[in-house]
């Protein structure tokens, strides 16, 4: 039996289901993968977007943390080396990075200075360059010579942290390659470090993450979440200082729920089972569709009527309009005269979820839920935006009106949904958003309006000020002025803001309290539609704390912590201004340089401690000798600078060499009077030299350099004196150096030679001899000793000569011991000042003798009297103590030096030796007549010896000679000879008296 046609129509009908069941379903998988799959992806560009978030957070906190390592590398090279500032410095940098644990100052490496040293003074004496751990970086630090971040690390105090390190380095003196002088150090403990850049809240946000330092051969980990496997980890690279660092991270729970999965499977089957019954419902519609003709063409003219009807109320509609059913198929898209094109993602025919963001879908899904369940089936209000093709965003407001069909009461129909584009809308809710939580900032913000009456200020205002709002509403900003601006300042202030519609500048101002402040204030005007100014915004901020570390800093960089004078910083500068720009035409500057003499000894005589004291009052006698436009400064040691206002010399060329001979007397007759240090007096001398510069000069340093080789002249001329500069005087210093290199050399080479002048008594018989260092040089040939013994004594190099002569000495006494002959022979040796202020001076003598086994009654030490002027109490010590071993004191030169007999007859001398200058013309009744015979009874009278020298004729060892005088010495007895002629002499005599 063969089927009707009404089972045929079934069966086809049937197998069109079917299959299109299969392949809604199939496309519905397809759909739902890719859908996952950029679901996924949307995912994974948020979570690198947290990572990167979290990293540029992490660099950012480590970047501001190492910006203080600059600023002390700055003031090391900026002070040469000197860090007495350092823990003054490091306090203000502290509170500007809390984070940082502590700052440290290593030079060569060694870690010196710490601070806070509290908790860390394990670090003092941490050698970075040989530890096992931090060497390398360490030296990779010195080689690169830039700042590198090491860590983690164990630090030796105690924990983890990082290390930063910057190499410093100080110029050389003698113009070669800077030297490494050593590093500015910052260490930040690591849970600080992470605790700030608050990685835990990434696991309150679902993720798992880990942070690794990958740029070594085996990549260390430096914190991550208790989970520590990651499925297909989001990374983030982070290049720091030297090292690079990985931030990984990744969902804990996986990047998509297990469960979506199986639902979207459920809901692709779903689908295809209603598409499938829809395909099957429309093939039996249409076998009856023929039916339904007739029906349908009477009422055709009522449709087109109604669809006309319709087509005009909704062309007068400007917003979107979609149809879209209740199982989600977009019926219709009617987008009217939109620039933004939505036809992208909402296609006729296809679901409306195909190509709307999820997070669209969802609001979608939402609110046709709603529509349904709502009793009017409708719905308005809700918000969703998309992002167009130029990556702009977009606002929607939707309303959407279910139209269910009556047939099936309510189950099922289509919805109606208007889009209304309301972006302008929503970011003028998103600025005035944001303006609001800016308006309560840390600055202070004041609003005023265009008759510059207060309409609105913020809680800093209130806090920095000392005003509540209620006290200033209505008020203009004059409640704070200060007083310390007048009214030009503030009408620049508003001629600027009219012209420029913004003014920023330092103002002081008065909190409530009559406190005055500094603050860094911003003006803007604001205008209105018309162009005109409506209202004024001002925000401003304490900058109390700034100003009080300028002022400090500036305190470091510019003057003496010692002396409080200017430094050679801020001298140069000075010098710099009235060089290059200040107009020097018609005006002259000066410069004095300005040595204490022989301050060294006072160091090693009385001890630094008092030697500090006395250049404190050194600077102040300087700063009393000068006007206030002058600036006195401390160059550097005991040598100071003066740099006088410079002088008009239009009408007289020679003001300033006036001035400066003013000043430099001035100064002189300051160091006449002794400094006085714990009712102590202390004679203090200076050497000045005087440089004149005007236009043609153009570098300080020259100035310096002539004023310099000037005080250089000053010393050689006697010390004690000023002396300005002459273009020759850089000749004479040439000299002089090449003189003090080749004095060293003829130590080294034997070239110093000692001669010896007889001493005679009043029957002319030989009794001794002085001994008198000569200087063979093989160019110059005999060298003055009035020429090198000033320059060794200056040098120190008296010392190791004076011990030469002292053991050449001893030698021949100890080879005469044992010659009757020689028995008797007094030989006189010469001990400087230098020499003799060495505390272990009485021990070196002793040793000689001992060494050689000299008779100690044989040696006589020559001292001069300017010794006498440094302290007396030592001099009688050593005297005593000399005078022990057997040793004979002459005392030379007398009556040229220290004039004060109080002590005369408290030291131990034995003879006293008459200077040449009051022998010479004796014979004639000069003055020198009268003194000497004075100083020969005297010498008679305390019951020494004395001796005149420097005696040339035979009419003045006659006059000597009836005088009384014990011994002669000088050319027109016998000149200065070698020991072996003296010898031969001395003997020859001897025999011709037996």
């Amino acid at each position: 039996m063969s089927d009707s046609p009404q089972n045929k129509t079934s069966r086809r009908t049937f197998i069109a289901s079917a299959m299109t069941f299969f392949v809604v379903f199939l496309i519905g998988i397809s759909l739902s993968f890719a859908w996952q799959s950029q679901h996924k992806a949307i995912h994974k560009a948020q979570a690198e977007a947290i990572g990167h978030t979290y990293a540029s957070q992490l660099r950012s906190v480590l970047d501001h943390n190492l910006s203080g390592i600059y600023s002390l590398a700055a003031l090391i090279h900026e002070f040469g080396g000197f860090t007495r500032w350092f823990p003054q410095v490091a306090q203000s940098l502290h509170r500007i990075y809390p984070e940082v644990n502590h700052f440290a100052l290593s030079p060569n490496g060694v870690v010196e200075q710490v601070y806070p040293l509290e908790g860390n003074e394990q670090a003092l004496g941490f050698n970075q360059l040989t530890d096992i751990e931090q060497g390398t970086d360490a030296w990779m630090t010195l080689q690169q010579q830039k700042l590198l971040l090491s860590g983690p690390v164990n630090l030796v105090q105690g924990g983890q942290g990082l290390v930063a390190r910057y190499p410093v380095t100080l110029e050389d003196r003698d113009g070669g390659a800077e030297q490494f002088w050593g590093f500015s150090n910052v260490v930040i403990r690591l849970e600080a470090l992470l605790k700030t850049a608050q990685l835990e809240k990434l696991t309150e946000q679902g993720y798992a993450y880990k942070l690794d330092r990958v740029d070594l051969d085996t990549p260390v980990t430096i914190a991550s979440s208790p989970m520590a496997e990651l499925s297909e980890p989001i990374k983030v690279d982070m290049r720091l200082p030297g090292v690079r660092w990985q931030l990984t991270l990744a969902p804990e729970e996986g990047w998509l729920p297990a469960h979506l999965f199986i639902v979207n499977g459920i809901i692709c089957f779903a689908l295809a089972v209603v598409v499938a019954r829809f395909v099957f419902m429309a093939l039996r519609i249409k076998e009856q569709k023929e039916l339904l003709t007739v029906l349908l063409t009477e009422q055709t003219e009522v449709a087109h009527a109604s669809d006309s009807r319709l087509t005009s109320t909704l062309q007068a509609i400007p917003d979107p309009l979609l149809e879209i059913r209740s199982d989600g198929l977009v019926l219709n898209a009617r987008m009217p005269n939109y620039e933004f094109d939505l036809n992208a993602f909402f296609s006729i025919g296809e679901s409306y979820k195909k190509h709307l963001p999820q997070s669209v879908v969802e609001v979608f899904e939402h609110v046709f839920k709603e529509a349904k369940q709502s009793q009017t089936f409708n719905h308005r209000g809700a918000l969703f935006s998309l992002e167009t093709s130029n990556e702009s965003l977009h606002w929607f407001e939707m309303s959407v009106v279910f139209q269910p069909l009556k047939w099936e009461q309510g189950k099922q129909g289509h919805f109606v949904v208007l889009l209304r584009d309301v972006t302008v809308r929503q970011e003028s809710d998103t600025q005035l958003r944001i303006a609001a939580t800016a308006f309560e900032t840390q600055d202070g913000i004041l609003i005023s309006d265009q008759h510059n009456r207060i309409i609105r200020v913020n809680k800093a205002f209130q806090t920095l000020s000392g005003y509540s709002e209620a006290e200033v509403i209505g008020k203009t900003p004059a409640i704070l002025q200060s007083g310390r601006h007048d009214n030009s300042f503030y009408e620049a202030m508003f001629e600027q803001l009219n012209r420029k519609g913004a003014w920023e500048g330092e103002v002081w101002n008065r909190r409530k309290d009559g406190d005055i402040y500094p603050e860094w204030l911003s003006i803007s005007t604001v205008l209105d539609y018309k162009g005109q100014i409506s209202h004024y915004v001002a925000t401003f901020k304490d900058i109390s704390e700034r100003k009080a570390s300028e002022r400090q800093i500036r305190q470091l960089h510019y003057y003496d912590s010692l002396t409080r004078l200017a430094n050679k910083t801020l001298m140069l500068e000075e010098m710099s201004y009235f060089i290059h720009e200040s107009s020097m035409c018609q005006r002259q500057g000066v410069v004095l340089f300005i040595d204490l003499d022989h301050f060294k000894d006072v160091n090693d005589v009385w001890g630094h401690n008092i030697g500090d004291q006395l250049l404190q009052q050194v600077a102040a006698r300087l700063t009393e000798a000068t006007h206030k436009q002058d600036l006195v400064a401390r160059f550097g040691g005991d040598e100071f600078l003066i740099l006088l206002e410079p002088i008009d010399i239009s009408r007289n060329e020679n003001r300033a060499i006036y001035r400066a001979s003013h000043v430099a007397e001035k100064i002189e007759h300051e160091f006449d009077r002794p400094l006085s240090i714990n009712d102590v007096e202390y004679q203090v001398s200076a050497s000045i030299g005087v440089a004149v510069f005007g236009e043609q000069c153009s570098e300080p340093l020259d100035v310096i350099k002539q004023a310099e080789l000037a005080m250089y002249e000053a010393k050689a001329l006697g010390r004690s004196r000023h002396c300005f500069y002459q273009s020759d005087m850089q000749e004479r210093v040439l000299e002089r150096v090449q003189l003090e290199n080749d004095l060293r050399q003829a130590i080294v080479n034997d070239e110093l030679i000692l001669y010896v002048q007889p001493q005679w008594d009043s029957n002319k018989r030989m009794v001794g001899a002085e001994a008198l260092l000569r200087w063979r040089h093989p160019e110059r040939g005999m060298v003055s000793p009035a020429t090198f013994i000033p320059i060794a004594e200056e040098t120190r190099l008296i010392l190791p000569i004076g011990e030469w002569v002292l053991r050449t000495a001893c030698q021949w006494l100890s080879e005469w011991h044992h010659d009757a002959d020689m028995s008797g022979f007094i030989l006189s040796v010469n001990v400087s000042a230098v020499q003799f202020s060495q505390e272990d001076f009485v021990a070196q003598v002793q040793a000689i003798l001992e060494e050689y086994d000299a008779p100690a009654e044989a040696l006589q030490l020559e001292l001069t009297e300017s010794m006498l002027a440094h302290d007396q109490q030592d001099i009688i010590t050593k005297m005593s103590t000399l005078k022990a071993l057997g040793v004979l004191i002459s005392l030379d030169d007398f009556g040229t030096g220290y004039s004060s007999l109080s002590y005369l007859h408290r030291l131990p001398i034995d003879q006293l030796k008459i200077d040449q200058s009051f022998v010479a013309n004796i014979e004639q009744g000069s003055k020198n007549e009268s003194l000497a015979e004075s100083i020969i009874s005297l010498g008679h009278n305390l019951g020494m010896e004395v001796i005149a020298e420097g005696v040339e004729t035979e009419e003045q060892f006659e006059w000597l000679e009836k005088r009384s005088c014990d011994l002669f010495q000088g050319f027109g007895l016998a000149k200065p000879m070698l020991m072996s002629e003296l010898l031969e002499r001395y003997k020859h005599d001897m025999h011709s008296l037996k």
